[in-house]
């Protein structure tokens, strides 16, 4: 028998698909950045944990669902429905996570390479792969939702 889920509503599905949206425009903006010397790798990593935020947190409103205001990407998973299967490990969440906060407060030492840049985009990439195929799994026509 398959599982039964919850048909989201008509806004459901209109605010989900903004924040895959915004999801999509922030890994754009991610992939654009990576390996350009004119911008930071902090810049970089910190749009691709933007990006997996935003994906995770469409996936969780589709399914009308709440979520914590939070930037601590295993806690949002935690609150995402049990059959969206994200790629990333807890680990490569928790890195993410803590990327984010390198990148966006100044610590002395701290710094984001090239290469934490591109695992960061790439963790991303998965997630809203991901991400996608949720709102594909719940009737939703995830190819005409474009970056935003």
């Amino acid at each position: 028998m398959s599982p039964k889920h919850k048909q989201p509503s008509a806004a459901n599905v209109e605010e989900a698909s903004r924040w895959l949206a915004f999801a999509r425009g922030d890994i754009e903006t991610a992939r654009a950045f990576l390996g350009s010397t004119a911008v930071p790798n902090r810049n970089t990593a910190y749009m691709a944990q933007q990006a997996a935020e935003k994906a995770i947190k469409a996936v969780i409103l589709l399914d009308n669902l709440a979520f914590e205001m939070t930037h601590d990407l295993a806690a949002i998973q935690a609150q995402a429905p049990s059959d969206f299967s994200n790629p990333a490990s807890t680990t490569d969440l928790a890195w993410l996570a803590d990327v984010e906060t390198l990148a966006r407060c100044p610590d002395e030492g701290d710094t984001v390479t090239g290469d934490d840049a591109e695992r960061a985009v790439g963790i991303a990439n998965a997630i809203l792969t991901a991400a996608a195929g949720h709102f594909a799994a719940r009737g939703v026509d995830e190819s005409l939702i474009t970056a935003g």
